[in-house]
């Protein structure tokens, strides 16, 4: 019965020990390393002969100072070579990693059937139906195997080349004589002259993009190490590239200010930058070996790192996805109390929204985490002292610089979108809303703007604020929601969860009514109903929107219409089954608390109306 001949089960591709994640972490140690010796050859080079030196002296430290740099710039030429290297490796892998799961997926499949096959004809009695229908599965196993098997052995041919290919690439500049040819190469990148072309498009986020693609790889490598913090955190220059060169510029600062701080020659903005960056590795950590299910490449992109900026509190852009390749893209801005110190929460946030909208997507899915700008500090709740001490939460000047910022950056992420333009949604939370208020008042061009847990926006209506389509997410029982004008204190502008400023509200949930959890309530949107609609939103899927009726503060409906009213309420309720005095002393309490606010609303700030 040769016609029932089944073939030998196919065997595995051969096991990567190298993959694309860990390629992509020694090539961004190693554009750190670069980075330093390059921050040591400008030194060297920038250090002249001391003044009134004559003679040999003065020709021996000349001498000395002019080779050490040439000796520098030897070392700087073989580590350029071999992140090119090491970068070219990083993409092969990832190509064969794709690979080898589509022929383990066809392998996996081919196998169970050659075993159920064999089961069959094992078990059952043949008849001359069943041996016809076996000997065409058999026939069809046959030929799939026959194709499999050269594919198969192909990839382990291309997985060996790689890594051949890559070993050879780095012991070519292992040794002083290979690291001199490659400093007088004739064809290495000029960097005095690509850093005029890279200056000279910063504040052309399309000019720029345009001018990247026509750099060579080697070219954009020694930008990066070159300028590590100006390309990493350049509008236009693409996801991947911002993100390597921003690495480089965080373990370059890591390495260099542990080694000071060890040393006792650091000072105390210089200690600030390194927790910021430590903090940010850590979270990047976190995610190290998580891929991004459309590219496979690595989960999470640093595409702005400002270690030192907003007097210590520090600048970071965080992506979950690629933007500039995702079909659906999120900018999240969040609010006051955001700094690098507090990235971990605000980063779970991110993620549970990529998480929601990648369930709801036909499509790609990026999430952006968006900290870069100088977010009011302090905690309006704790106390009337800290209460007091928020100055800059009640004016709007923060979230006005806030908003030019943020228009910069969504014009850099349009600028180096690759293929069809993403759909781009921004959220801005609490203070942040206000921040992107200002930046949609300018005409940021999004698609969607999702406005959660507001304190106001800087128009009394959507139409007036932006072209986009508007989405509102409001407790009832979130205080800082009823700040906005129109019966609120108006500071920071129109209440865009009213009726009147006619935009859609989404379900939210109204959150506990207990005093005790209104901070709980004002972080609570990343979470259930509320996570689920803004998912949607962002997957453009318009009609699985859970809505609900916009606020009438003059409908005595139930719900609050003043920040005085729902103090005065909710301390009620927090209050129990306690005594009338006590709570009678809570609700004093906190009408004394809203007086002192209002003096401080009221005190040379202005308003929006």
């Amino acid at each position: 019965m040769g016609d029932l001949e089944l073939p030998a089960p196919v065997d595995a591709p051969h096991v990567l020990t190298s993959t694309p994640t860990r390629a992509a972490t020694f090539a961004n140690n190693l554009r750190a390393v670069t980075v330093q010796v390059k921050d040591v050859q400008e030194w060297a080079q920038a250090q002249g002969v001391p003044a009134g030196w004559q003679g040999d002296a003065r020709e021996a430290a000349d001498h000395t100072t002019t080779r050490f740099a040439r000796r520098v710039d030897i070392s700087e030429a073989a580590l350029d070579r071999a992140v090119v290297a090491t970068d070219r490796f990083e993409d092969r892998l990832a190509r064969l990693t794709a690979r080898r799961t589509r022929l383990q997926a066809r392998r996996t499949t081919l196998n169970d059937e050659i075993d159920q096959l064999r089961t069959a004809i094992r078990d059952n009695v043949p008849t001359g139906a069943t041996i016809a229908a076996w000997s065409a599965t058999a026939a069809d196993l046959r030929a799939r195997a026959s194709a499999l098997v050269p594919d198969i052995t192909s990839w382990n041919t291309d997985a060996a080349d790689a890594e051949a290919d890559y070993v050879r690439a780095l012991r070519g500049v292992d040794e002083i004589s290979e690291g001199r040819r490659a400093a007088s190469d004739p064809a290495r990148p000029d960097p005095d002259a690509l850093t005029r072309g890279l200056r000279g498009r910063l504040d052309d986020p399309a000019a720029l993009a345009a001018w990247w693609r026509t750099l060579s790889r080697a070219q954009k490598q020694a930008l990066l190490t070159e300028h590590p913090h100006l390309v990493g955190n350049a509008g236009g220059v693409p996801a991947g590239d911002r993100d390597e060169a921003n690495r480089a510029a965080l373990y370059s600062d890591i390495d260099r200010l542990t080694r000071q701080e060890a040393d006792g020659e650091i000072t105390d903005e210089e200690r600030a930058i390194l927790a910021n960056a430590e903090v940010i590795r850590a979270e990047l950590n976190k995610h190290l070996d998580n891929l991004d299910p459309a590219t496979g490449e690595h989960l999470l992109h640093l595409l702005g790192y400002r270690p030192g900026a907003f007097a210590g509190d520090g600048g970071v852009v965080i992506s979950f996805g690629d933007p500039d390749r995702a079909a659906h893209v999120s900018v999240n801005v969040p609010g006051m109390t955001s700094e690098i110190s507090s990235l971990p929460g605000n980063l779970d946030d991110t993620e549970a929204l990529y998480e929601s909208a990648l369930r709801q997507s036909d499509g790609t899915v990026a999430s952006v985490f968006w900290l870069d700008y100088d977010a009011p500090s302090g905690n309006p709740f704790a106390s009337v002292d800290d209460l007091l001490d928020l100055g800059s939460v009640v004016s709007p000047d923060a979230a006005d610089a806030g908003g030019e910022r943020l228009s910069s950056f969504i014009d850099g992420l349009r600028a180096s979108d690759q293929g069809e333009q993403a759909h781009l949604t921004t959220i801005g939370h609490s203070y942040g809303s206000t921040t992107l208020g200002h930046a949609l008042q300018d005409g940021l061009p999004v698609d969607d703007a999702v406005l959660i847990g507001s304190p106001g926006v800087p128009e009394h209506s959507a139409a007036d604020l932006t072209t986009a389509d508007v989405w509102v997410g409001a407790m009832d029982n979130d205080p800082v929601t009823l700040l906005g004008a129109d019966d609120g204190f108006g500071t920071l502008g129109g209440d865009p969860a009213q009726e009147t400023f006619d935009a859609r509200r989404f379900e939210t949930g109204d959150g506990s009514a207990d005093i005790r959890d209104g901070i709980a309530n004002h972080t609570g949107y990343f979470r259930g109903h509320s996570l689920d609609n803004m998912g949607a939103i962002v997957a453009n899927k318009d009609d699985e929107v859970s809505l609900v009726a916009e606020r009438d503060r003059s409908s005595g409906d139930g719900h609050y219409e003043t920040l005085p009213e729902w103090f005065v309420k909710s301390a009620v309720i927090g209050s129990g089954n306690a005594m009338l005095e006590t709570a009678q002393q809570a609700i004093e309490d906190r009408v004394t608390m809203m007086e002192r606010f209002g003096e401080v609303l009221s005190s040379g700030f202005g308003t929006l109306r």
